[in-house]
Order: C-alpha cells, then sequence, then structure tokens
C-alpha cells in the first residue's frame, strides 16, 4: 500500500472535520500472487499528517523490478498524466478482475447506504477521488462515516464497509466474486497526479500573498524537493508553518479561513465540510 499516496490524497479529497481527515481509499495488494483490493479506513490527524515541509517521500514500498521496466520501455513513470494503477509494466497495476470485484463490493456498500439514509458516490479509487459527497455540513459528515465504517469512526466495525468486506468473502468461498461494470475512462479527465499539482498550486498562490515562498512538490517523486526553501531560520520556518496551516479549533469549531493556506486551498477545492 502507498502510504505516501494515503496520506496526500486525503487532503485534498477527504472530508475536513476539524483538523483531522476521514478517508476511505482503496489499495491494490498482492499476496500469493493472488490480485485482492482492500477497503481501508484512515484517520489522519493534521499534526501527524506528512506536510510537504518535510522531506521528500520515499520511494513506494513494493516500488521493484515492474516498475523499472515501467521506465525501461520509454514512460516518465513521474509524469502528472501517468497513472501507475492502469499500466500494465508497473508493479501497481490493478487487474480488470480486481477492478471489477472492487465495484462489485461498492454496490453492496452502496446499497447499504442507501437504506442508511446516505449517498456513496461511485467510485473507482484508482483514478482518484471518494465516494462521498461534497456539501456536507459538519454533523451530517459525522453520521456519513459513522453509517461507513460503523458508530466509532476511529476504530472501524459495524457499519457498510464491515457488510461490503463479508459480502466478499462470501462470493469468493461460493466460488462466485463479486463484480461490477466499469465507467470508462475520459482520456480528458485529469490525473489523480494532476489534481493534486493544481492543489498545490492553490497553496503556493496562497502562500505568495502571505509572502512566502512554497516550492514545487510531488509526492509521488523520490527525487522531488522540499515545499519548505532549506534556507530558513528558525524563526522563518515557524512564521512559514503558520501561514500553511493556521491555527484551527477542532471539532465543529473549524473553521477554514484559520486553517492557513492548506486549508483555503481544500476549501476552494469543495473538499472540506463548510460548503
Amino acid at each position: 500500500m502507498n502510504v505516501q499516496r494515503i496520506a496526500a490524497i486525503a487532503a485534498i479529497t477527504g472530508a475536513v472535520l476539524g483538523g483531522a481527515s476521514i478517508v476511505a481509499l482503496g489499495a491494490a495488494a498482492y499476496t500469493a500472487g493472488q490480485p485482492q483490493v482492500e477497503l481501508v479506513s484512515s484517520e489522519i490527524d493534521d499534526s501527524a499528517e506528512p506536510r510537504p515541509e518535510q522531506t521528500a517521500v520515499a520511494a513506494p514500498a513494493g516500488t521493484g523490478q515492474t516498475s523499472q521496466v515501467a521506465a525501461a520501455s520509454g514512460i516518465d513513470t513521474n509524469a502528472a498524466d501517468y497513472n501507475p494503477y492502469l499500466d500494465p509494466l508497473s508493479d501497481q497495476f490493478v487487474t480488470p478482475e480486481a477492478r471489477s470485484e472492487w465495484l462489485g463490493k461498492q454496490v453492496v456498500i452502496r446499497e447499504c447506504m442507501a437504506d442508511a439514509g446516505f449517498d456513496f458516490l461511485e467510485w473507482q479509487w484508482w483514478l482518484g477521488g471518494s465516494p462521498q459527497p461534497t456539501g456536507l455540513d459538519y454533523e451530517t459528515t459525522i453520521l456519513w462515516s459513522q453509517a461507513l465504517y460503523g458508530p466509532d469512526i476511529y476504530n472501524p466495525g459495524g457499519g457498510c464497509a464491515e457488510a461490503g468486506d463479508k459480502a466478499e468473502v462470501e462470493a469468493r468461498e461460493a466460488g462466485q466474486p463479486l463484480g461490477a461494470p466499469e465507467t470508462p475512462v475520459d482520456p480528458e479527465a485529469p490525473t489523480e497526479r494532476e489534481i493534486w499539482l493544481e492543489f498545490q498550486q492553490r497553496v503556493r498562490d496562497c502562500m505568495a500573498e502571505a509572502g512566502h515562498e512554497y516550492l514545487y512538490f510531488e509526492w509521488w517523486n523520490p527525487d522531488g524537493s522540499e515545499a519548505q526553501p532549506l534556507d530558513l531560520t528558525e524563526a522563518e520556518r515557524a512564521e512559514w508553518t503558520l501561514a500553511l496551516d493556521g491555527n484551527a479549533a477542532g471539532g465543529a469549531a473549524y473553521r477554514w479561513e484559520d486553517a492557513g493556506c492548506w486549508g483555503r486551498a481544500v476549501h476552494e477545492s469543495g473538499n472540506d465540510n463548510m460548503h
């Protein structure tokens, strides 16, 4: 599982719950040669979330020979328009069978969420995005998350995600794995990486308005640089970080206006619960 991807994408697609992001991210896990796709619940507190001022991320675990094959074939695997999950030469490739089973499980989860009174958007995680509707207020966001993960969203169990997992296991045991067709990919649609770079530009513009330099940053590039300039004094780093993160309160008292340039970019992207 690409932890760097989870941390980065959670920042712009998860619902912001007063300083925390609740995200559901799919990941292709390959064990014993059998592709499996798991639903993973991740609560990422902003105080612990990897920020771009930290050291550039390491190469994703599992990147190896097949990624080298992709690069050797002439493909720029660090390009913004490259999607490793759709490249058969990449070790992160998600097979059509795995994608179909994932979407079949999503049907079960969507029906369960509908029974609970909530929408659960169509979600092909290998293209990015989120199943959670935008525009939910704070209380509705909590209720939506509880319907998906169970009463304790930080310790999932008993929600619609568990119902999907159960249906997946039962279908496999019966020799009839779940399945559903994919929605055709729009070749003009931005990739997950391109969406991230657009988000980063929002942050960069805001930081420039605040009088700070925010360097170009690619979370997927092991050779990338940090977003925070290296030549800052300790006091300048503190000012830079405050401009980026702000000092917003938690819970229902969260205000994006107090969450620095990061919070502003999340809000302007339509990915917080303040719309």
